[in-house]
């Protein structure tokens, strides 16, 4: 699959352009392009695409977008939470490029896209990525804090990390000197990032004697960030956050455990006992992953029906180890199909690791509490791997998933 980021924010059919990269299978930049338009945006990616899949990560909002520039809910989630404010039109109020726009221009050139990434590299996609985002998480990555398991708000801190303001939406109060300095200092603060390839940005910032040729090496570092960071969601999801709904509006960003910790954190709300699966839904559901079978002897008419899924490519989850026992909503999904929740009774797992014991299986029992939990079965079994609420972040595999269903 061949990866682009493309900077569409001073797109706007007039004078102003989008700047795009390609990488190579390495993770390096190997193409840099301007494109005047959508048409001609999409036109380059699909040459360059040669055919091949393609993810390309744009800055603008593709799902849950709308033309007054409104917020969605993850625009909130993500400034509270992260302290980081997306824009969500231009500063003179116009919105930015709309995701069905992109999605059509993309099919005109031949390129049908889905409107987030196809985690199976089979359909071309796009991915909504932001730069701010993705300069904060590598800032943090870098920062003490980021090791500093033992600090008392480290929350406040993510929040309150400076991100240097090199795009500033208003001209006229920056001169060339400001924004060259803004730039360089970003640049500088990520130039060591593990999987992004900053060499072209800082050549053109290098020669950029102008304000024009500045903010056209902001936008190649733009590009280059988004680019960067859709190649880490594929290659490593683990390291990576998905935040928000497919439909409803979403936004990929890196992400180490703490920060996806504090990004995927459900919101507060009411829930209540999980009802059946239909048994034929369920399999149906799991059928490419999983085989379903019955794993009660016999069906008594009027109970539930007990099955059993086994995986053959498990799906990999992560739990933060808070509790005594796995609460759900300290649990995050990486890789792999998403089990339902519905009807499930237990769970066996296998702890990612690098010793010995990594073969061993382990058991989670559903607890009677109505928020999402388990119990870990029995005890000694896990404190063998899992020291009891040492706050840190433990990656699984789901080996097989036993249901109720009707």
């Amino acid at each position: 699959m061949r990866i682009f980021g493309a900077d569409l924010r001073d797109l706007d059919g007039t004078s102003g352009s989008a700047t795009v990269v390609a990488l190579d299978a390495a993770g390096a930049v190997n193409h840099v392009a301007r494109a005047a338009d959508l048409s001609a945006l999409a036109r380059e990616v699909a040459k360059l695409a040669a055919g091949e899949p393609l993810l390309c990560a744009v800055d603008v909002p593709v799902a849950g977008g709308s033309a007054t520039g409104k917020p969605r809910r993850v625009d909130g989630w993500l400034r509270r939470r992260l302290g980081v404010r997306i824009p969500l039109a231009r500063a003179a109020g116009s919105p930015f490029v709309a995701g069905p726009e992109l999605i059509h221009a993309f099919a005109t050139a031949g390129h049908a896209c889905l409107p987030f990434p196809d985690r199976d590299r089979r359909q071309s996609g796009l991915v909504e990525i932001h730069p701010e985002l993705v300069l904060k998480a590598l800032i943090w990555e870098s920062s003490t804090a980021a090791g500093a398991r033992d600090l008392p708000d480290r929350e406040g801190i993510l929040r309150a990390l400076a991100v240097p303001e090199y795009r500033s939406p208003r001209p006229a109060r920056a001169d060339w000197a400001d924004r060259f300095a803004a730039l360089d200092a970003a640049v500088s603060a990520v130039a060591g990032a593990d999987g992004f390839d900053f060499r072209p940005a800082l050549d053109e910032l290098q020669r950029a004697v102008t304000e024009s040729a500045v903010a056209a090496a902001a936008s190649l570092f733009d590009a280059t960030l988004l680019a960067g960071a859709a190649r880490r969601y594929l290659e490593e999801p683990e390291r990576c956050a998905f935040v928000g709904l497919r439909e409803s509006g979403y936004v990929v960003l890196p992400a180490d455990a703490f920060v996806r910790r504090v990004a995927l954190r459900e919101p507060a709300r009411a829930t209540g006992h999980a009802s059946l699966f239909p048994r034929a839904s369920l399999a149906a559901r799991l059928a490419p992953h999983a085989v379903v079978r019955p794993s009660a002897l016999l069906e008594m008419p009027g109970h539930a029906q007990q099955v059993e899924a086994v995986f053959e490519k498990p799906p990999r989850y992560e739990f933060d180890n808070l509790d005594e026992m796995m609460w759900w909503k300290h649990c995050r999904h990486l890789t792999g199909p998403e089990l339902p929740t519905d009807g499930l009774r237990e769970i066996v797992v296998r702890l990612d690791a690098g010793d010995d014991d990594a073969a061993m299986s382990l058991r989670l029992v559903r607890s009677r509490h109505k928020t999402l939990s388990f119990r870990f079965e029995p005890p000694a079994a896990w404190r063998l791997r899992v020291p009891p609420r040492d706050g840190k972040t433990y990656p699984f595999r789901i080996l097989r998933a036993a249901f109720d269903a009707e």
